[in-house]
């Protein structure tokens, strides 16, 4: 009886493939109507036979379990769906939906219905669960093939196959069948919304900001699904935020000729590792990668800004990066209230001083700059001094003393007598004057954080 289904089961499976050469450009001919020797409805009574007996025994034998009867039903139930558009002499695009609900059954089939225990010896079952995969593979990529000879056709075909993936992901009865489910899911979400950008006439840059959105939604559902928090649910979560990491490359990738468009999905993506970075039970060392990920974006993403403008000022540059640095070590010191001033504000006040500092000296640098500078230095200082944190106040006075020195010198030779005098003054004090307010310093500073 298997053998008679065989010349309608190989061009249900095979002749869609005939589409790919075709692309959008409608169907190819041979698709419109199946080879004679297909077409013959007692295939179809012969199949519905065959399934109706293998759901009897099913039925019979399983217990009541549909663990134990869905895989054996499946197969028949897939083999007669598949064949029958072709046994009757229907041709696309019948044959290419026929594939569609094979796979979209079989899948589903599987995902919410749990395998036998390993302890149980069920090999027959797990052989047909095997079985029932195969098929919905094969049956899912004859019906993909002939989708793609319409668009319309191949929105619903993607569509379609998100709804399968989600249901897989979210209802799925084993955590192998969820993560399947969400892998699954989320690559069809993006093929979606990229084939979405080109059906409208979008470029594939803005086509980009469909794909990022879909990882933005991946990251949010692993930040604010119930299910994903649980600490069993570790390697479900992180194929969920994993799929949005796959899915902000790929955005990346096709806005790679455009560097406005990098410059504005860097932007969004830093918003969004933001979100994730917010996620319960994460362990610090990952909050802190992902701290410092929202900082590379959103730097990179102004560099490029500022770069497509030809901006030439250095500051337009280093000051946004020294901001964020400063943002992430004061969200640093608020969880970590033992953390030092070096390694929470360091990185951002070498970052804001020291670019300026060196174009100040090594240049003839505009009086406003200097200015600047030096007001920039004291601030800090001043902050450092009423927070008592020593990094702020050894850079501040460190940068404020230089530049202080630097625009007396560089503005005329004879200012020079001004730090001259200054220098005569101290060292005309009292030895023990300048010996006690070494030691209250050096105290001041070993007391700070």
């Amino acid at each position: 009886a298997l053998v008679t289904l065989a010349p309608s089961l190989v061009v249900a499976l095979f002749s869609p493939f005939a589409a790919l050469r075709r692309v959008w450009q409608g169907p190819p001919p041979e698709l419109l109507t199946p080879p004679p020797d297909a077409v013959d409805p007692t295939h179809v009574l012969t199949a519905l036979l065959l399934t109706a007996t293998a759901a009897l025994a099913a039925t019979g034998f399983s217990g009541g379990r549909r663990s134990r009867a869905v895989p054996v039903v499946l197969p028949g139930a897939a083999l007669t769906l598949l064949i029958t558009p072709v046994a009757l002499g229907r041709g696309w695009p019948v044959t290419a939906l026929a594939g569609l609900a094979v796979f979209t059954i079989s899948m589903l089939g599987l995902a919410l219905t749990p395998p036998p225990p390993l302890v149980e010896p069920a090999r027959s079952i797990r052989v047909a669960r095997v079985l029932v995969f195969v098929i919905g593979l094969a049956a899912g990529g004859a019906g993909l093939c002939g989708s793609l000879a319409t668009r319309d056709l191949t929105l619903f075909t993607l569509g379609g196959a998100v709804g399968v993936g989600t249901v897989a992901a979210l209802f799925g009865t084993t955590q192998r069948a969820r993560i399947l489910g969400w892998l699954f899911g989320s690559l069809m979400a993006q093929l979606f919304a990229l084939t979405l950008g080109l059906v409208v006439g979008l470029a594939a840059v803005w086509s980009a900001f469909g794909v990022l959105a879909v990882g933005a939604a991946l990251q949010v559902f692993a930040a604010t699904l119930p299910r994903l928090r649980r600490p069993e649910a570790y390697r479900e979560a992180a194929t969920v935020e994993w799929s949005g990491y796959g899915a902000a490359l790929i955005a990346l990738a096709l806005a790679y000729d455009s560097p406005r468009h990098i410059a504005a999905l860097l932007a969004a993506w830093g918003a969004v590792l933001g979100v994730a970075a917010s996620r319960p039970g994460r362990r610090p060392m990952e909050r802190n990668l992902l701290f410092w990920a929202v900082v590379a974006c959103e730097i990179s993403a102004w560099w490029i800004l500022m770069r497509v403008a030809d901006v030439a000022l250095p500051e337009a540059y280093t000051l946004p990066f020294a901001a964020l640095a400063l943002l992430v070590g004061v969200l640093q010191l608020r969880h970590r209230p033992d953390l030092s001033s070096w390694v929470a504000y360091g990185p951002a006040l070498v970052t804001a001083f020291l670019p300026t500092l060196a174009i100040v000296i090594a240049t003839d640098s505009s009086m406003l700059r200097q200015v600047l500078l030096l007001l920039g230095a004291v601030a800090v200082l001043i902050f450092g001094s009423t927070s008592r944190q020593q990094a702020p106040v050894i850079v501040g006075a460190t940068v404020t003393a230089i530049a202080a020195v630097h625009a007396l010198f560089s503005l005329g030779p004879w200012l020079v007598l001004i730090p001259v005098g200054i220098v005569l003054l101290v060292l005309g004090a009292s030895n023990e004057r300048r010996r006690r307010a070494q030691e209250r310093l050096q105290t001041a500073l070993r007391g700070m954080r």
